[in-house]
C-alpha cells in the first residue's frame, strides 16, 4: 500500500525545467510482479508536527592535510570487538535466540551496538526498516558479551551486560557490562578492557578506507575482517545529513552493531544493514556522531528518549468512507465508489477520512483475506493532522487478486492502537458500484493502467521526488527534452517517499509513447512505451536512474 498525492502540475513542471536532460541508452522497462503486497500511499507533505532539531551538528569541512599514513594495528581492534548473545529463558533454560556484534568504547565496559541487536522493540525501529515483525518481537532476558583474545579462536562468553540507552530511529544502543556469567556484580572501574576511540564521522571523505570487524554468521564462529571504501553519504528524514555512511565493504547478518573504523583506528560508523545492488552490494553504517547523545546519557546514568520518534496524539481516528475502483490524484477521494468487487479484480481501494494524526508517528496497515493475514506494512505518517480522503489499496501487480472476504485494519500511535477498519468481498454476487461518478477509473481493453517505482541503479534504494513524463504519441523526444512544453505531455507523476508512482491516465494499446524519468543529480532514463492487446490491464514498471 502506498499513499500518493500529486502537487499542482505547473509547479512540478517548472521544477522539471531545472533538470539537466541528458541522453541515455537506457529504455523504460516493464517488470511485472506477482506477489500480493499492499502499498501504503504516502508522501512528504508538510504537516503541523514540527520537525525535531537534529542533535548532531552540521557536517564540518574535511581537513586539508592528507590522512595519517599510520594504520592502527588490527589486533588492537580485534580484541575490542565483541560478540553479543541475546538470550531468553525457554523451558527453564537460558537459550540464545540471536547474536550480533558490538564495540567496547571505554575500559569500564561500555559497548556500542545496534538497537535491533540489544533492544529490538525500541520505538522507531520498525518504521526505519518497514519491518512490522519488530513491533511484536520480544526483548532478550539477558545480554551476554563474548570476548576473543586471538583471531583464530571463537569468542568466550565472559560478561553479562544491561541496556543503558537505545534509539530505534537510529538503530543504535548502548549496553554496559555489569556482572560476570554467574551474575556476580563487578567493580567496573577495575575491568581495564581494550577499547576503541570514538572518531568524528563528519571528517571522513569519499573514497577513504573503512575497515569492518564483527561476527557475521557467514564468517563462522571466529571474528571476520573486511575492508572497503566510503562510497557516499545519505541523509534521513527527521534525523539529518550524513546519517548513513555508504560503503562497498562486505557487511553480513551478524555483523550488525560491529566496528567500522578509519585508518587511525577510530570508530566512525556502526554496521547496520546491507542492500543488494547490480554488480555487488552497498552497505550502510550509522555515522558515529549520531551516537554521541546516547553515550552522554549512558555516562551520566540518565534516561534517553529519541528526539526523532513521534509518539502520536492518542486521538487518531480513521473512518471508512467507501471502497472504490481507484482514487483521484488531486484529492485522494474515490473514483468509482462501490461496496464490493467482481472476480478478476486487480485492485481494491479503501478510502478513509482521518483526524488526530501527527506527522512522523507510526501507522501500521494490515490486510486480511478470509481471516488469514495477507501482509502488513508500517510507515511514518506524513499526510497532516486531518483530511477528508486518504487511500490504501491492495493489488497483485497487474494480476487478479484472489476471491474472498477482505479486511484492512489501521493502527496508529506509539502503542499502535486500533483506529480503523473496512471490509469488502471480491468475487461475490454483491459486487456492485455504490455510486456513479461518470468515470469508474477502471481500465478497459483499450487502455492500460501504469504504476511502478523508481530506484537508484547502484543501491536499489527507492528515489523520492523523481518524476516520470509520458509524452503525446508522435512527439519528438529529443526536441522536447531541449524545449519541454506542457502541451506535449500526455501524463506525468512524481514518486512518493517510497519511490512509488501512478500515472493518472491509462495508456492506449498499440500506441508508442515517448517517455522520460528523471531526478536532480541523476541521468535521465528515456525511451518509449508500447503495449499490445496481449498485455494485462495493469502494468507495474520498475525504473532505475544512474548518477
Amino acid at each position: 500500500m502506498r499513499r500518493i498525492q500529486d502537487s499542482p502540475f505547473q509547479l512540478l513542471f517548472l521544477l522539471l525545467l531545472l533538470f539537466s536532460f541528458t541522453a541515455m541508452a537506457c529504455q523504460l522497462g516493464a517488470a511485472l510482479e506477482a506477489t500480493p503486497t499492499p502499498r501504503a500511499r504516502d508522501d512528504d507533505d508538510d504537516g503541523d508536527e514540527p520537525e525535531p532539531t537534529p542533535v548532531v551538528v552540521e557536517p564540518t569541512a574535511a581537513p586539508e592535510e592528507a590522512p595519517s599514513s599510520e594504520v592502527a594495528p588490527i589486533e588492537r581492534l580485534q580484541v575490542a570487538t565483541v560478540q553479543i548473545f541475546a538470550k531468553q529463558v525457554i523451558n527453564g533454560r537460558l537459550q540464545t535466540i540471536w547474536t550480533g556484534s558490538g564495540t567496547i568504547i571505554s575500559p569500564d565496559g561500555v559497548i556500542l551496538t545496534n538497537a535491533h541487536v540489544a533492544a529490538p522493540t525500541s520505538p522507531g525501529l520498525a518504521t526505519l526498516y518497514n519491518d512490522p515483525e519488530l513491533l511484536f518481537g520480544e526483548q532478550p532476558d539477558t545480554l551476554v558479551v563474548a570476548l576473543s583474545e586471538t583471531a583464530d579462536q571463537p569468542p568466550t562468553e565472559t560478561y553479562i551486560a544491561e541496556l543503558a540507552a537505545a534509539d530505534g530511529a537510529l538503530d543504535l544502543a548502548i549496553i554496559e557490562i555489569t556482572a560476570d556469567l554467574d551474575g556476580n556484580e563487578l567493580d567496573i572501574s577495575t575491568l581495564d578492557l581494550p577499547f576503541v576511540e570514538v572518531g568524528d564521522s563528519n571528517t571522513i571523505r569519499l573514497g577513504e578506507e573503512i575497515r569492518i570487524l564483527g561476527y557475521p554468521g557467514a564468517g563462522g564462529e571466529t571474528i571476520t575482517f573486511t575492508r572497503g571504501n566510503v562510497a557516499g553519504f545519505e541523509s534521513q528524514n527527521r534525523v539529518g545529513d550524513r546519517a548513513w555512511i555508504k560503503t562497498d565493504a562486505t557487511i553480513s547478518p551478524g555483523n550488525s552493531g560491529g566496528l567500522g573504523v578509519n585508518a587511525a583506528g577510530q570508530i566512525i560508523g556502526v554496521p547496520s544493514f546491507g542492500q543488494e545492488a547490480i554488480g555487488g552490494a552497498i552497505n550502510r553504517l550509522r555515522a558515529i556522531n549520531y551516537a554521541l547523545p546516547l553515550l552522554e546519557a549512558a555516562e551520566a546514568n540518565s534516561s534517553y528518549e529519541s528526539p526523532y520518534v513521534v509518539t502520536g496524539t492518542g486521538q487518531e481516528t480513521f473512518n471508512h468512507v467507501t471502497w472504490a475502483d481507484d482514487f483521484s490524484d488531486d484529492d485522494q477521494c474515490a473514483i468509482g465508489p462501490r461496496d464490493s468487487y467482481p472476480s478478476n479484480t486487480t485492485l481494491a481501494v479503501a478510502i478513509f477520512e482521518y483526524s488526530g494524526l501527527a506527522d512522523g508517528e507510526q501507522v501500521l496497515i494490515a490486510w486480511w483475506l478470509d481471516d488469514e493475514i495477507l501482509s502488513t506494512t508500517v510507515f511514518e505518517w506524513s499526510e497532516g493532522a486531518s483530511g477528508d480522503c486518504t487511500a490504501f489499496y491492495f493489488h497483485n501487480y497487474g494480476d487478479p487478486i484472489p476471491n474472498g472476504n477482505y479486511a484492512v485494519e489501521i493502527y496508529a500511535g506509539g502503542e499502535l492502537e486500533f483506529v480503523g477498519v473496512a471490509e469488502t468481498a471480491v468475487g461475490g454476487t454483491a459486487a456492485t458500484n455504490s455510486g456513479d461518478t461518470g468515470n469508474t477509473g477502471s481500465t478497459s481493453k483499450d487502455g492500460i493502467s501504469v504504476e511502478g517505482e523508481i530506484l537508484d541503479a547502484d543501491s536499489g534504494k527507492p528515489l523520492s521526488g523523481a518524476v516520470i513524463f509520458i509524452l503525446q504519441p508522435g512527439t519528438d523526444l529529443d526536441a522536447w527534452l531541449d524545449n519541454p512544453t506542457d502541451a506535449e505531455v500526455y501524463a506525468f507523476a512524481e514518486t512518493d517517499q517510497k519511490g512509488y508512482f501512478f500515472l493518472p491516465q491509462p495508456l492506449q494499446r498499440d500506441v508508442e509513447y515517448p517517455g522520460v524519468a528523471g531526478l536532480t543529480g541523476y541521468r535521465n532514463n528515456e525511451g518509449y512505451l508500447e503495449f499490445s492487446t496481449d498485455d494485462p490491464d495493469s502494468i507495474y514498471l520498475t525504473l532505475e536512474l544512474s548518477k
